[in-house]
């Protein structure tokens, strides 16, 4: 490579709704040696789910007293700098640090990512699979942790120069050109939560995303509807659904809720 890359990995909190960042794990790479590393656990606002502590392992009580996502990402975005970034299934790693931006009123990196999931693909067709996991036991890297943000990092790392050298030995190393081999490049800034579109009566929503306000809504299904207190954080979309995180006044937690179930919004509880 003619650069420094940084190989990155994220884990999260939760496996459906807006992601919730739990654990960032970097190395910096150059001329084929690691020369930095960043990681990190991080105390999500939302609880750890079991669902995905059976995949990674963290559980509440390990991030009890790690820095919360804000502070992470913004010592995280410090670290890197400008430098560009490869991650397996960069999409979904850009898009989980996004979110964490826009929670806490962070900018953007707009460093370009490569996905080694679209080399790996193009250059290692003859696997299986291309999940991390499958990737390392066939090229036989050495790695007994997965699903861990570090060590996940450097296989995605390793994985990476796996592709590089099944190029064509004329071929251009530069990050241009490998981009050009992969497709896009995505990026934190590019994965920003998409802005819904907002019906006119559900408006008090967005003036309270930017206010910090609380709302009582009517919500729910129309056979069982109840009235809630919350605090709306952001509204986004996926897949053309859209959506608010907002505070619950009762529990304390951020929590996730369809618009299309937001049938009244009341003055200020």
């Amino acid at each position: 490579m003619d650069r420094p890359l940084v190989f990155l990995d994220t884990e999260t909190a939760t496996l459906f709704g807006a992601p919730h960042l739990l654990e960032i794990g970097a190395v910096r790479v150059e001329g084929g040696e690691v020369v930095d590393r960043f990681e990190t656990l991080v105390r999500p606002q939302v609880p750890v789910e079991e669902g995905v502590t059976a995949i990674h392992g963290i559980r509440g009580e390990d991030v009890r007293d790690a820095p919360d996502a804000g502070r992470a990402v913004a010592d995280f975005a410090a670290w890197l700098g400008e430098t560009p970034m490869a991650a397996h299934g960069a999409r979904i790693d850009a898009g989980v640090l996004a979110f964490e931006c826009v929670r806490w009123g962070l900018a953007l990196p707009a460093a370009p990512m490569i996905d080694t999931v679209k080399l790996a693909r193009l250059l290692i067709a003859d696997a299986p699979d291309h999940k991390l996991q499958t990737l390392c036991q066939i090229l036989e890297i050495e790695t007994t942790v997965y699903h861990r943000a570090l060590p996940d990092a450097v296989s995605c790392w390793k994985v990476f120069e796996a592709c590089v050298e099944r190029l064509p030995p004329d071929g251009e190393r530069t990050f241009e050109a490998l981009v050009a081999v992969a497709g896009p490049s995505v990026s934190i800034a590019g994965a920003k939560p998409r802005v819904p579109k907002v019906a006119p009566r559900l408006r008090p929503l967005e003036q309270a995303c930017l206010s910090g306000s609380r709302l009582s809504i009517l919500y729910g299904e129309e056979s069982g509807l109840s009235r809630l207190a919350v605090s709306p954080r952001i509204l986004f979309e996926s897949k053309r659904r859209g959506y608010m995180e907002a505070e619950c006044a009762r529990s304390g937690l951020l929590k996730t809720y369809r618009l299309d179930r937001v049938h009244k919004i009341f003055e200020e509880a």
